[in-house]
């Protein structure tokens, strides 16, 4: 579902401060602007209140301005949903000097110098979703310095998909690739540190093809210690 909102504005479901529970930036204190809409629907949604019509929490239209004085640390993450279906260069326009992460599903292809880091999360057959490759290989080839792909994975199949993915792009080793099990609503830290053992233990460590590649298997950090909560 795509969420539009008056102009001069964006649709803001929150604004909150935590760390940065995923990737390359894991642990830095960062606030996060999550946006309202998305183009996909992945089946194992953690944020489904951004987009499902039945669940859906249509946020608040807000000027740049007004997201911008409510930042409290160097690290900005902009999520979703999907925010590349707004927007962003009103907000970079009023973020100088911090340090921007981009979390998108790479389906579409837009790009600014003035975002630090692209993470790049394509999502695979555990969704019920695919990988776009022209926008993959389009934020590969001319964001090359300032992207991280990051995978949810679920089984053998996903880590497959992963692999052929990364062999079709040819993504090179200076690309990092994260690889973090998937985490559903319902989660305890029991099963889902359960599901990060077997992905090291049964899948990563027993594939050379694994071992050998520039890819590393991170948990999600602010699920382990807050769970399935809103607004961490």
């Amino acid at each position: 579902m795509i969420v539009q909102s008056p102009p001069g504005t964006l649709p803001v479901s929150e604004i909150f401060t935590s760390i940065q529970g995923e990737g390359l930036r894991t642990g830095v204190p960062s606030t996060f602007v999550r946006f309202v809409g998305c183009n996909l629907a992945c089946s194992w949604c953690d944020t489904p209140y951004t987009w499902r019509e039945d669940v859906l929490d249509p946020g608040t239209p807000l000027a740049p301005e007004a997201i911008a004085a409510r930042i409290e640390t160097r690290d900005v993450v902009l999520t979703g949903g999907e925010p590349t279906l707004h927007d962003l260069g009103s907000l970079l326009d009023v973020l100088p000097g911090r340090f921007v992460t981009v979390e998108t599903n790479a389906t579409r292809y837009v790009d600014d110098a003035r975002v630090n880091l692209w993470s790049l999360s394509p999502k695979l057959g555990s969704s019920g979703m695919r990988p776009n490759r022209r926008v993959l290989g389009e934020f590969l080839t001319h964001a090359t310095d300032r992207v991280q792909l990051k995978f949810v994975v679920d089984g053998p199949e996903d880590l497959a998909a992963v692999e052929a993915l990364l062999d079709d792009l040819a993504v090179p080793e200076s690309i990092p690739v994260i690889l973090q099990p998937v985490g559903f609503p319902t989660d305890t830290p029991e099963p889902y540190l359960d599901r990060l053992r077997k992905l090291v233990e049964t899948h990563v460590l027993t594939r050379a093809s694994w071992r050998e590649r520039n890819a590393r298997v991170t948990p999600q950090l602010h699920r382990l210690i807050w769970g399935d909560r809103r607004g961490i």
